[in-house]
């Protein structure tokens, strides 16, 4: 018997449509192709493409889930959001995403294989990469490799795709899951019902997410004392940020030290720090290692050297927040800098003066600081 394989996964969208109309809703923004050019099926963020063999071996519902499998790919901009990472290890933590996606919200099975992790699952693909990248969980065995970065032009990439692609790309998506769970809520049936919630992966999918470094720098310069125009120094790392001039800035910088914080992070973050420093030298720092209790303060310029970290205990934010208050019954309101998984107890007051939390990745949900803006590291 010779299987229609265009026909068969119409019939498994149909499927899908009825079932879940958000991604049957995603499903219209997508190309189908049926190629023997894949092993088994493969996106470059527009196109899905499906190996007629592979296709034809497959139940119903695993068929369903492949299908949703691609699409899910697509729509969270899987492809143009890997950049320059590693191929393999984005590759696994998209599939962690999207198959810890369809195991939870739907009765699809998925093709032998497909790479799994419950207990990151509900992370964004860059914190599931960060945490693989940095060697704190067992990297698993990706079979297959299905996200092909294919340019406008219609060549392949190895690293990032142009920013002008990456764009375009964005557009088309974000319109996508909007719409499709606008359509999910309206009809009140399927995955997005609910709205998303604190979804990490659809927020960064939908929305103008800033990089840490960005929040970092902009939380840093752009504070409220006198300023001057644009410091077009930065202007080529899309930084607009405001020149600096009068007073100098007290800034309080407190490092995690309870044993959550990865080597990596911690030297990305110095990295940044130090940068500006240097950019601004008028910028004077207090450094804190902290776990249940507080070491320093250490004096944090350009010039000072870092100490060595302590801790290694239980984590209580509130020994630094104590020592905030006391600066701010004497007149001061530093901008105060917090690097944590955010897992610990906090003070039951928020202070007057700023804070940034820039949580390590696997941190705890945003919604879970009381006060203050978050960035996360990934």
């Amino acid at each position: 018997m010779i299987i229609d394989i265009p026909k068969r996964l119409q019939g498994a969208v149909l499927r899908i449509r009825g079932e879940h109309p958000f991604f049957g809703t995603l499903a219209l923004f997508a190309e189908f192709k049926v190629t023997d050019d894949v092993e088994t099926a493969a996106t470059n963020g527009k196109v899905l493409w499906f190996n007629p063999s592979f296709v034809e071996k497959q139940s119903t519902p695993q068929l369903c889930g492949l299908v949703v499998h691609e699409l899910l790919h697509a729509a969270l901009q899987h492809v143009p959001r890997k950049k320059e990472r590693n191929g393999t290890l984005w590759n696994i933590a998209a599939d962690i995403v999207v198959n810890g996606m369809i195991r939870s919200d739907t009765h699809y099975e998925l093709p032998d294989g497909g790479v799994e992790d419950e207990n990151l699952a509900h992370l964004s693909v860059e914190e599931i990469y960060e945490q693989l990248n940095s060697g704190k969980v067992k990297i698993p065995t990706i079979q297959l490799l299905d996200l092909i970065a294919v340019g406008a032009n219609g060549e392949v990439h190895e690293g990032a795709l142009e920013e002008a692609h990456i764009v375009e790309l964005q557009r088309h998506w974000r319109a996508a899951l909007q719409q499709a769970g606008a359509v999910a809520r309206r009809m009140n049936k399927g995955f997005g019902k609910q709205g998303f919630g604190d979804m990490r992966e659809i927020a960064s999918a939908t929305n103008e997410v800033l990089s840490w470094r960005e929040i970092l720098w902009q939380f840093m310069v752009a504070t409220p004392f006198d300023f001057g125009g644009f410091d077009r120094r930065f202007i080529h790392r899309k930084l607009y940020l405001e020149d600096m001039v009068g007073e100098s800035l007290d800034v309080v910088i407190a490092i995690d030290t309870s044993g959550s914080i990865g080597v990596a992070e911690l030297a990305a973050f110095w990295g940044e720090i130090q940068g500006i420093l240097d950019a601004y030298p008028q910028i004077r720092g207090t450094l804190f290692f902290a776990d249940a209790e507080l070491y320093g303060p250490y004096e944090f310029s350009k010039d000072a050297p870092i100490p060595d970290a302590l801790g290694g205990g239980g984590t209580s934010f509130c020994p630094l927040f104590k020592w905030v208050a006391e600066q701010e019954r004497n007149g001061s309101t530093p901008v105060c800098i917090y690097f944590t998984d955010g897992y610990g107890t906090f003070p039951q007051a928020a202070p007057e003066s700023p804070v940034l939390w820039i949580a390590s990745p696997g941190g705890l949900e945003s919604t879970g600081f009381p006060f203050g803006s978050v960035a996360r590291m990934g």
